[in-house]
């Protein structure tokens, strides 16, 4: 009886561990493929529980699972896949696309399905910018986006480019788009001064590029007019990384190095070719080479150098069940290829999101970057380096016998300016936000984000007793704290099978001060005194403190039937303090539709047809970028306000209460498809945008006048812009080890001036002249019209320069003022960008370009390099081809025609077509294989890698010495001048991304 007990009591005791055992939690491992490759980051989940892990960079996963676990693989676009768990220790699965699925498109206070967005939107994702060594989030767009243009405003560190989204909208306010950055809109006003004749930062330079996982630019008012008054120019969304619940801590160490050099610069004449021209000119009454000053010295070459660049990036990311994490650090050390250029960043940030209960999400995304930059002498000025380099006669030298540095006088010895002057400016940048995310009931979810900007910039300028007698300094410094705090309601509901709806309605309320003080000084006991206190005499002693304010309502609301029509409509109604006080408040709103044509009966058994979807909008957006107190009534105290030595405050500005804002108009169609088994990918939109209420200076009275300004702010004229964007993604080769995919965007513009009601009028109607008095806002013409006297060349049988008059006839004596005509326009006919991707086994090549066609480029510098009868400035070696004889076909006229004098003048002479095509970015990259990688236990992944930048420029052969891609001016006119800018450098870089 007792044997029988035990042999039961031991059965059951054995029963029991063999539950346990097949209960037991046990490694499982695997690959997570798609028919093209390993799918890094793709979702395995126990199923039923919340438990989980992502693939590696490879498609590996590890996780912890019993035998009774089911296991699902899924990953956005693709068909999920259950596999029971059983005595399995190994499961590789391979998922397929599934076209009923769709990728996530960020947009404003959310994100949208392709197939349930109406709106115009172009994704620049992590594989498009991660090989691309930008310093700012606009150079990683620069031909990635369909109707967007990128030009870079100067080679010099730090300069902030132009970014145009579907031309310009505005004549004399920004037309910048909207940044935001993890939800926060940031302030992109530079704050840095003119304090040694500086030109201006890029305010978004302090935006670490690497942090950035995408770019959504939101492009037609659909998607724009829920941020309101900020949206006429387009809207940009940068994402930055995240780590993932549930997944492996990932490590990630990126360090390269590289080399740079100008893209090209004017061949000018050296010492010798210039001393000879002299007296062939008869610049100095001389008539022998020998009584002018000898030797010579190549200024171009000892202004530039080969610049060198140092980056480091390092990274961790992971997250546990509850908790994801992104945190990053970034060195970076960079000379420029002009002398005395040079940025240091070091930056930081910290992404955290945390599931405190089921119905309570927390976050917070804080980054911080402080840049260093030591700039250059004023751009386009005889202080700048290549400026000076080109102008400054060749025989002169920049150091004595003695090998000093010496003063050259006029025309400053830029090199001595670089090596011994200070010049610094360090901007310092906080962004970020808290948040809170509240489930309250099914498909219902609160939201509240409390965001920062804060920006502070320190400057010192000092220049010593070599370059300036007695010594000058400078400091400036600025302080911008901006507040945004934004409260959504968001709903998400499917009801009937066939009914989806979508809804977020929210309040947003922002408050920017903005405070500087600036002190000068002249007359230094010695050069070492640094502090303005050491001064002789205070030359400047300022400070100013403004505010603004904006509180905005807003709602959308998205429904879609049966996957096959969308309707969406989005309103906003902003009050800002900026205008009138009867218009402070105005009201914007959108009406889109989609219909997704492949989901109805007639489409569904297309063989080649995947996706194919129609879809239009309808809206008006704002435009609220002038000053902070434009529509009041301003006064002046300090030195302007005083009267017989007393204290006191003048007027200098006048008012208007009815000032409003910039209003657009805008229309949108669009058809976009997946073609072939989604082999080619498309989009084509067309729009066209009316900008009317346009803000201007026009004159007031002299009766009337403010103080010194005679103008005041009105509400007048329109512009209009009209065009086509095309996307196009082909996948070449995407089936076994070699892969080829191409993305060509482009983008069509036309810009026409509609009305200008109150502008100066002449013959050619109603206009507004920019600052370079080469171009102008006509109507019915471009807002960035040149407007020159036309240039018609040499005459070959007399040698005398003729120009055109206004009737078109030759002269040798053009009037300036009544011979100028329409000449050109800075506007490009289209712009657009090409990419192609090719993928080896191992290798991976990745090749970008951008161009741009059928806009001109005033080169305002040619009239001093190319005044041949000066003799005060070097001159271009392209004048050595002067006029001797009959027959020849010359650059210059005559040394003795009369015509020598005036050949330099203002006219088409300087203009030149500024079409392109640029290498942008070419890198070849090898990850090393994971055969080799395994024996190192740690290391997931290495990639070695080169890459180029803007390695080659298909240009006109009169752009020698001319980059294509810069301009003076973020202004809307004067677009597509130059001076004497900088070219873009030249880059060579290489490096290694190591994953642990």
């Amino acid at each position: 009886m007792k044997k029988t007990i035990i042999k039961k009591y031991l059965f059951l005791v054995l029963l029991g561990f063999m539950a346990q055992v097949t209960l037991a939690q046990k490694t499982i491992t695997g690959t997570v493929k798609e028919q093209n490759g390993p799918l890094p980051g793709a979702s395995v989940l126990i199923q039923g529980t919340t438990t989980g892990t992502q693939t590696d960079f490879d498609g590996n996963f590890s996780i912890e699972a019993s035998s009774t676990d089911v296991l699902t693989f899924s990953y956005v676009g693709f068909k999920e896949v259950s596999i029971p768990v059983g005595n399995q220790t190994i499961i590789n699965v391979t998922l397929e696309e599934d076209n009923a699925l769709d990728e996530v498109v960020i947009v404003a206070f959310g994100s949208q399905t392709k197939k349930k967005n109406v709106q115009s939107v172009s994704v620049v994702g992590q594989d498009a910018i991660k090989d691309i060594p930008a310093n700012s989030p606009q150079e990683l767009l620069q031909g990635q986006a369909a109707g967007v243009q990128v030009v870079q405003s100067s080679g010099v560190l730090g300069a902030a480019p132009t970014i145009k989204i579907r031309g310009v909208a505005s004549v004399s306010s920004g037309s910048r788009p909207l940044f935001v950055v993890d939800g926060v809109p940031l302030n992109d006003t530079d704050l840095t001064s003119n304090q040694g004749a500086n030109q201006g930062l890029n305010p978004l330079a302090n935006i670490n590029p690497n942090d950035i996982e995408s770019i959504s630019v939101l492009k037609d008012a659909s998607a724009t007019a829920i941020y309101g008054s900020r949206g006429s120019n387009g809207v940009v969304i940068v994402t930055t990384k995240s780590g993932s619940k549930g997944g492996q801590t990932t490590v990630t160490l990126n360090v390269s190095t590289g080399i740079s050099e100008s893209t090209d610069t004017f061949d000018m004449m050296n010492a010798d070719e210039f001393r000879q021209y002299a007296v062939d000119a008869n610049y100095f009454g001389i008539d022998n080479v020998a009584d002018l000053p000898q030797g010579g010295f190549n200024w171009v070459d000892g202004v530039t150098r080969t610049g060198i660049s140092n980056n480091i990036d390092a990274s961790v990311s992971g997250g546990s069940e509850k908790t994801s994490f992104y945190i990053s650090t970034n060195f970076k050390d960079e000379e420029g290829f002009i002398i005395g250029n040079d940025l240091k960043r070091r930056a930081g940030r910290l992404n955290i999101n945390h599931t405190a209960t089921d119905w309570l999400e927390i976050g917070a995304n804080i980054g911080i970057t402080r840049n260093e930059f030591d700039r250059v002498g004023a751009e386009n000025s005889t202080f700048a380096p290549l400026t000076s380099a080109y102008l400054i006669r060749p025989w002169v030298q920049p150091r004595d016998e003695n090998g000093n540095l010496v003063n050259t006088g006029f025309i400053a010895n830029t090199i001595a300016i670089e090596s011994l002057d200070i010049n610094d400016s360090d901007v310092t940048r906080t962004t970020g936000n808290v948040s809170a995310k509240v489930s309250l009931f099914e498909g219902l979810t609160f939201n509240s984000r409390f965001g920062i900007d804060r920006v502070l910039v320190e400057e010192q300028q000092r220049s010593f007793e070599l370059n300036s007698p007695g010594g000058t300094g400078s400091n400036f410094y600025a302080q911008d704290n901006r507040y945004i705090l934004t409260n959504t309601l968001n709903y998400d509901t499917t009801f009937g099978d066939k009914h989806d709806l979508g809804a977020v309605a929210g309040i947003s309320y922002e408050e920017n001060t903005i405070r500087t003080i600036a002190v000068a000084g002249t007359g230094f006991a010695s050069d070492s005194s640094l502090n303005i206190e050491s001064a002789a005499q205070k030359t400047t002693t300022t400070s100013s403190a403004t505010a603004n304010s904006l509180v905005g309502y807003f709602a959308r609301v998205n429904y879609a039937y049966d996957s096959k029509y969308v309707l969406e409509g989005s309103l906003r109604r902003d009050g800002s303090s900026r205008f009138g006080a009867d218009n402070r408040f105005g009201t914007f709103f959108a009406l889109g539709g989609a219909w997704n044509l492949s989901e109805e009966k007639f489409l569904e058994d297309s063989s080649w047809i995947n996706n194919l979807k129609l879809r239009a909008s309808f809206g008006t957006t704002g435009n609220d970028r002038i000053g902070n107190f434009q529509s009041l009534a301003l006064y002046s105290g300090g030195t302007f306000g005083q009267y017989n030595d007393q204290a006191g405050l003048a007027p200098v500005s006048a008012p208007n209460p009815d000032l409003k804002w910039e209003r657009s108009k805008a229309f949108d169609i669009g058809l976009a498809g997946d073609l072939f088994n989604n082999r080619i990918s498309f989009s084509v939109d067309y729009y066209k945008k009316r900008t009317d209420d346009l803000i201007l200076n026009l004159p007031l009275p002299i009766s009337t006048a403010a103080g010194t300004n005679n103008t005041i702010a009105r509400n007048v004229g329109e512009i209009e812009n009209r065009g086509f964007d095309v996307s196009l993604t082909s996948n070449n080769f995407r089936d076994g080890d070699f892969k080829w995919t191409t993305t060509l965007n482009i983008g069509f513009n036309t810009n026409e001036v509609i009305s200008l009601p109150g502008a100066s009028i002449d013959t050619e109607g109603r206009e507004f002249i920019a600052g370079s008095a080469s171009q102008r806002a006509i109507v019915g013409e471009s807002i960035n019209t040149f407007y020159l006297v036309r240039y018609k060349g040499v005459n070959p049988q007399t040698g005398d320069a003729e120009w055109l008059d206004a009737d078109g006839n030759a002269t040798t004596n053009p009037n300036p003022s009544t011979d100028r005509v329409i000449a050109g326009d800075a506007n490009p006919d289209f712009v657009g960008g090409l990419t192609n991707t090719f993928k080896y086994k191992n290798f991976d090549l990745n090749v970008l370009t951008n161009f741009s066609v059928g806009n001109d480029i005033y080169v305002d510098g040619l009239r001093f390099t190319d005044n041949a009868a000066s003799g005060s400035f070097n001159n271009r070696a392209a004048l050595l081809n002067v006029w001797q004889q009959p027959g020849d076909n010359a650059f210059v006229p005559a040394f003795d025609s009369p015509t020598f004098n005036t050949f330099a003048q203002r006219s088409t002479a300087q203009l030149r077509d500024g079409s392109f095509l640029r290498f942008k970015n070419v890198t070849l990259g090898y990850t090393i294989p994971k055969s080799v990688l395994d024996k190192t236990r740690h290391v997931k992944n290495i990639r070695l890698y080169a890459t180029a930048t803007n390695l080659i420029t298909i240009k006109g052969s009169d752009l020698e010495g001319i980059d294509p891609e810069v301009t003076d001016t973020s202004a809307a006119l004067g677009q597509g001048e130059t001076f004497f800018t900088p070219p873009q450098s030249k880059s060579f870089i290489f490096g290694a991304t190591i994953q642990l």
